[in-house]
């Protein structure tokens, strides 16, 4: 709870105002709720002590009677006032919740996201602030209501009757350590399921994402008896932690049923013995009545309370990773780089002590094409990632322009390199977003000019609404040469002195294939490219190809001398021909 409130309070803070008029609601609410009953009493003792002069007992009681309306409208007023702030509080600290959590997470490397899945992610940013709405509206705002009430109450039937007051509060410790018993594996359990239902979404977000896949291998079954296994997973462990909810009301309602009878019991010997008036003991019933509601009030809210409080603490909990990948303090920023880029002894490896680069050196001069060729798992796509800074070597460096990529600043250095991807990945949106993603300014006639150079510009025309055709999820409504196409456009308006292309041609046909490859020769003028390439016949004009064995640099030079040394470039070639 001191966890949850304390990651709460910096989200909550710019509303103080709006907060400050919800309390001031919350009293005037549960001022309201106190005022009443003692009506009551008092329309009781008029009616009691009435005299032969009805007239004067009726104008009281009227005068009382106006007195209960004026309750019933400032506390309607106050509930209205309450309910329609909180909830507009609580959705604007939803918001920024929201907002705090997606822009941390864009700030971790591709290694973080490697080892979560997505529905999980997307559970953090989206199902678990949603839950902190319920718990800011509703559950604070009845938690402080009940609270006030109940405090209030006994303040008044102390006034009425001490001994009796002490009589009816016996049961009501018994009740709170049930609370409290009951209230830890209540959490526990609400956390839980709040991690059940991420997993769910995980599962759900890649059987979706990967439909093909399994319709063409009949997997349908085996996939649906995990999803049945993983909600029923869900389902238990939310019938548990209801079940720890319901085990409450006994508890809450025991309290106020014993309450009541030696209430009735005590008080009613008591009123007739002329010890307690009628009245008193009338407002002491409604009172007690009124006493165990707030605590009922309380078990509704319990559930968002606790399910909110466990999603407040899963998000505090990816609020206190610290990216692997971070900007440097004072980084340089530096407006259109050069493309000078060396590699400088670098070894790395995704997991420790399993190296996947060894101590490799390379550089390419600005405006020059380097080829990265070698077998698959050799180590051409981890030399793109470290340019990009998308992870840092674990020895050595890499420089751009005389510079460690480390000491620039990250947009500075992702703002000066372009990528064209194998495995392209394109939005949800239409062609025209998708082109401008990497330059949201650009102007209608850069946004063509790059799609003719990109060689998309006619079939761009062909589709439905041209330009502004939707392309639906990872653009899965094109084939995979126009993807392709798609991003190298993208690239291409960009305009970054910097450019990576791995693997871009390797899985279209030979038609395709050429009308990419030129594509590519405009692209590359005046950049620095690195050009990861299964097909050899797409580097055969490199400035300087490297060959790649074992995350080991074993050739380098131009085409003709690589292929001179008879080496393994010469082997990959043979087998291409």
């Amino acid at each position: 709870m001191k966890r949850a409130i304390h990651m709460l309070l910096p989200f909550l803070r710019p509303y103080w105002p709006q907060i400050l008029l919800v309390f001031l609601s919350i009293l005037v609410v549960t001022g309201a709720g106190l005022l009443g009953p003692w009506l009551i009493r008092s329309l009781v003792q008029t009616v009691r002590l009435a005299t032969d002069d009805h007239s004067l007992a009726a104008w009281g009681v009227g005068q009382l009677a106006l007195a209960l309306l004026v309750v019933y409208l400032l506390r309607s007023t106050g509930q209205f006032l309450t309910f329609h702030i909180s909830h507009v509080v609580a959705f604007n600290v939803c918001h920024d919740l929201q907002v705090t959590v997606y822009r941390y997470l864009q700030r971790f490397s591709p290694a973080f996201y490697a080892n979560r899945q997505t529905g999980e992610i997307v559970s953090r940013v989206v199902k678990d602030t949603e839950d902190v709405e319920p718990v800011i509206a509703d559950a604070v705002y009845d938690f402080l209501v009940s609270l006030l009430l109940a405090g209030g109450i006994i303040v008044i039937l102390l006034q009425l009757n001490p001994g009796l007051t002490l009589l009816a509060l016996l049961p009501v410790p018994f009740a709170f350590v049930a609370v409290l018993v009951i209230g830890r594996p209540m959490t526990e359990a609400f956390r839980r399921e709040g991690e059940y239902s991420g997993e769910m979404s995980a599962l759900v977000q890649d059987n979706v994402s990967g439909i093909r896949e399994i319709q063409i291998f009949n997997r349908e079954r085996q996939e649906l008896a995990r999803v049945r296994d993983m909600s029923h997973r869900y389902t238990r462990q939310s019938i548990r932690a209801r079940k720890l909810t319901a085990m409450l009301f006994p508890a809450i309602e025991g309290a106020s049923g014993i309450s009541t009878v030696l209430v009735i019991w005590f008080g009613g010997q008591q009123a007739l013995q002329g010890t307690l008036a009628v009245e008193d003991l009338v407002a002491f019933v409604l009172y007690l009545a009124t006493f165990y509601q707030p605590l009922w009030t309380l078990l509704d809210v319990v559930e968002s309370l606790q399910r909110g409080i466990a999603s407040v603490n899963r998000i505090g909990d990816v609020l206190q990773l610290q990216p692997d990948i971070a900007d440097p303090p004072n980084g340089l920023n530096p407006g259109r780089m050069r493309g000078a880029v060396v590699l400088e002894n670098v070894t790395f490896g995704y997991h420790v002590g399993q190296p996947v680069l060894h101590n490799i050196t390379m550089q390419v001069a600005p405006g020059q094409t380097l080829a990265l060729v070698g077998p698959t798992g050799a180590g051409k796509s981890t030399v793109a990632s470290l340019i990009a800074r998308f992870y840092d070597p674990q020895q050595g460096q890499v420089l751009i322009d005389g510079h460690d990529v480390r000491n620039y600043k990250l947009d500075a250095l992702r703002r000066n390199v372009s990528m064209v991807l194998q495995d392209v990945f394109l939005f949800n949106g239409s062609v025209r977003d998708n082109i401008r993603f990497g330059k949201p300014d650009a102007t209608d006639e850069e946004l063509v000019a790059a799609a003719r150079a990109a060689n998309a510009h006619d079939f761009i025309l062909a589709l439905p609404e041209g330009y502004n055709t939707a392309i639906g999820e990872r653009g899965i409504k094109l084939s995979g040469g126009q993807k392709q196409r798609l991003s190298i456009a993208r690239a291409l308006l960009k305009n970054a002195p910097i450019l990576i292309l791995d693997e871009a041609t390797s899985a279209v046909d030979s038609t395709t294939e050429a009308q990419i490859q030129q594509a590519f020769e405009r692209l590359r003028a005046g950049r620095t490219c690195i050009v990861i390439a299964h097909r050899l016949s797409t580097v055969r004009s490199a400035d300087q190809i490297v060959v790649l064995d074992h995350g080991r640099v074993v050739e380098r030079g131009t085409h003709a001398e690589v292929v001179a040394s008879n080496g393994l470039y010469a082997t990959l070639v043979a087998q291409q021909r």
